[in-house]
């Protein structure tokens, strides 16, 4: 499962703590179409593509100081297929090297991307002597929209339905060739960069105020009713193991202050005064990386992302412990 970006999951966080601005509110929609979409052919190339030779899902790469970031690089045999994921709604039309849309001119031009992306790739290959033809391919997720482009460009443009076809047509004249083993992946490796974060976090904002306490991730509500082992959501009667809550509670804040490490003193703060701070202690010393201790100071690493992405590779886990929902309360 591809990770969300680190915009859309600050949003997200912001989101349920706080009332979003008009400005914040239309990037969040735009996180969610784009990252529905993202998934959506995922899907689709996990069904259609299983005889690829590799996929990589979300690349972001810094070359020579120039960084990019590819939604999907797809090989097959001996040629790598650069796909570049639209979610764009209307009618666009490309004639004399410009895109226009609804029939007026745009500022900018669609092939951008992806012209970028393929030259920073097409040099890192030629330089480490891996010898795969790319192919560049513009993936429009919405089928109501319409994509008239009237000229050469040297980029294959497709409806998710057709390029789905298409792939498959591919791996059918490709079924008799031998592999191509090349090493791209390994290649690239070196290149890979951490993925776009903004420039301020949340300390930017001291004046504005934030819902504290644990919430529920499904309805936002911030009342719990407390029993030995887990709290139960006032508002719509979701569960979760007291542990996870803690951990998903201080996973939120480093994503809202991801340019600090996690202080238990801040961390309390940010519960609030009726949450222990003995056990959010103790939450701490068993989930997360010490990085520094001056008693109640005390400071740990922050990946400055969400709960599923924190701890993707411990899920498991938490799922065991989420079986304490299933035992018998008692009261506190």
């Amino acid at each position: 499962m591809r990770s969300k970006s680190n915009e859309f999951q600050y949003l997200e966080v912001l989101n349920e703590r706080t009332k979003l601005t008009v400005r914040e509110r239309d990037a969040l929609n735009a996180c969610q179409k784009g990252y529905g979409g993202e998934v959506y052919l995922d899907q689709a190339v996990q069904l259609v593509a299983q005889g690829a030779d590799s996929v990589w899902d979300d690349l972001n790469l810094n070359y020579l100081g120039q960084r990019i970031q590819i939604d999907k690089l797809l090989q097959i045999g001996s040629t790598l297929y650069l796909i570049d994921v639209k979610n764009y709604h209307g009618h666009y039309t490309y004639r004399d090297r410009t895109w226009y849309c609804n029939g007026k001119p745009t500022t900018h031009s669609i092939f951008n991307q992806i012209d970028r992306a393929h030259d920073v790739l097409a040099r890192i290959l030629f330089e480490q002597h891996v010898n795969l033809q790319i192919v560049k391919v513009l993936v429009f997720l919405d089928s109501t929209a319409t994509i008239d482009v009237q000229e050469q460009t040297g980029i294959v443009t497709k409806y998710l339905w057709d390029f789905c076809d298409w792939i498959q047509k591919i791996l059918r004249e490709n079924r008799d060739q031998l592999q191509f083993l090349g090493n791209w992946q390994k290649v690239l490796q070196p290149y890979v960069a951490e993925p776009y974060r903004q420039p301020e976090d949340f300390t930017a904002n001291p004046q504005r105020p934030l819902r504290q306490g644990i919430v529920c991730p499904k309805c936002f509500g911030n009342q719990w009713n407390a029993k030995r082992y887990f709290y139960a959501c006032q508002r719509c009667g979701f569960c979760q193991t007291k542990e996870e809550a803690y951990v998903r509670t201080i996973c939120d804040y480093g994503t809202l202050y991801f340019k600090k490490e996690l202080c238990q003193r801040d961390l309390q703060a940010f519960l609030g005064d009726e949450y222990s701070s003995k056990y959010l202690r103790k939450i701490l010393c068993r989930h997360f990386e010490w990085f520094h201790e001056t008693g109640w100071n005390s400071y740990y690493l922050n990946k400055g992302v969400r709960f599923e992405d924190w701890f993707d590779e411990k899920m498991g886990y938490f799922q065991d412990v989420r079986r304490r929902i299933e035992w018998k309360s008692s009261p506190n």
